[in-house]
């Protein structure tokens, strides 16, 4: 399996803005609760986050398309420093909670956009695209963890300033490695972007299974707060917790990838046993806590290449710009319908957990489609 000049710098890229995010990301929701933040505040936060981001899903994608995912990607550099200094003064308020969930949701979209047009226009097109996507994954593993137990050791006997440093650094550089990928001559300007018409050629089935995937990150959200809360109210035991399950993750990856290459996927069953491995995650703790981590590491492996060797292939029938597109809306919608829904609904982190793998259940009934509606043109 050879590799080109700009699949080897994208993935020195994903390694080092991975290890830089991960410092602090995973933390957010522990910081504010530190803070003095109640946990229905946090999840406000959340819901804010959400907000903002299915706002800022257009502007941000026409925003590559006009001038480049390379000074997107810078835009996202600024937004998450601009979120840890802004995180080192907490204000316990409604008004500071706006502020960090739009500063965050800025980060994000800014720099997942850029990241996934990257990934699209390197990797969905080629023949061993699960093979591929492993090593990118292996890649993105390795950074978070290195730095989730980092940023947890920094944040519990230092500070956030440390963090702001190390990510400034990293961030800056690693972005810039950007400017050395080049691609053959396209003209974004002719692409339109019509969010309507990809939705309308996208199967309602594969249109489910990515609110689905990533309804997990609103469980990756809540898990450090049950921790904090129920388990121990340090920031070593997030970090101590998510390197057991990363470490498991690690040694899979790429076997996972070489079996899912051969024509063969493990989308539901995937998603069946991960979602086993949470609920038996949020009913344990000291060893056995580890043990189940362990285990979720490599199921939540297994799903998410599955996912991914399915939504590669279904990008191939669209324009990198339409399914970047395409992918936000959808995310965003479902993400912020159900955090809305656990807010109103429900009290303590540990029930929201249940409900929201509840819901991810539901992909056990649908199939992902890697092909389009042929009605979409009618």
């Amino acid at each position: 399996m050879k590799y080109d000049k700009n699949e080897k710098l994208f993935n020195i890229y994903v390694f080092f803005t991975t290890f830089s995010r991960n410092l602090i990301e995973v933390f957010i929701g522990t910081i504010l609760f530190k803070a003095g933040f109640s946990f229905h505040e946090v999840v406000l936060y959340f819901v804010i986050g959400y907000a903002f981001s299915t706002i800022l899903a257009i502007p941000c994608v026409a925003f590559s398309k006009r001038f480049s995912n390379k000074i997107l990607a810078f835009v996202g550099v600024i937004a998450f420093i601009a979120l840890q200094i802004i995180l080192n003064h907490p204000v316990v308020s409604i008004p500071y909670l706006f502020l960090v969930g739009f500063v965050f949701a800025l980060y994000r979209k800014a720099y997942w956009v850029s990241r996934r047009y990257y990934t699209l226009k390197l990797i969905s097109h080629q023949q061993n695209v699960a093979r591929k996507y492993s090593v990118m994954s292996v890649i993105n593993q390795l950074g978070v963890i290195v730095s989730s137990y980092a940023g947890s050791i920094f944040l519990e006997f230092f500070s956030i300033e440390i963090i702001t440093m190390i990510s400034f650094g990293l961030l800056t550089l690693s972005t810039g490695i950007l400017h050395f990928i080049k691609f053959k001559a396209e003209e974004p300007s002719k692409i339109k972007l019509q969010p309507f018409k990809a939705m309308r050629k996208t199967p309602v089935s594969s249109m489910l299974h990515i609110i689905f995937y990533e309804l997990g990150n609103i469980g990756k959200c809540l898990f450090p707060l049950y921790l904090v809360m129920y388990i121990k109210n340090t920031y070593t035991m997030i970090g101590f917790v998510g390197l057991f399950a990363n470490i498991a993750a690690l040694v899979f990856i790429y076997m996972y990838g070489r079996l899912i290459n051969k024509k063969r996927n493990f989308l539901k069953l995937s998603l069946l046993l991960y979602i086993i491995m949470k609920v038996l995650q949020v009913n344990t703790e000291g060893i056995a806590l580890m043990i189940i981590s362990f285990f979720e590491g490599f199921v939540l492996k297994l799903y998410e290449q599955s996912f991914h060797k399915d939504y590669l292939i279904l990008s191939r029938k669209f324009d990198p710009y339409n399914f970047n597109l395409l992918y936000e809306l959808v995310m965003d919608f479902g993400r912020l319908a159900v955090i809305i829904f656990l807010l109103l609904c429900f009290d303590d982190p540990k029930t929201m957990i249940y409900v929201n793998f509840a819901i991810m259940s539901l992909g056990l009934f649908f199939k992902f489609k890697t092909t389009t509606r042929k009605t979409a043109n009618r």
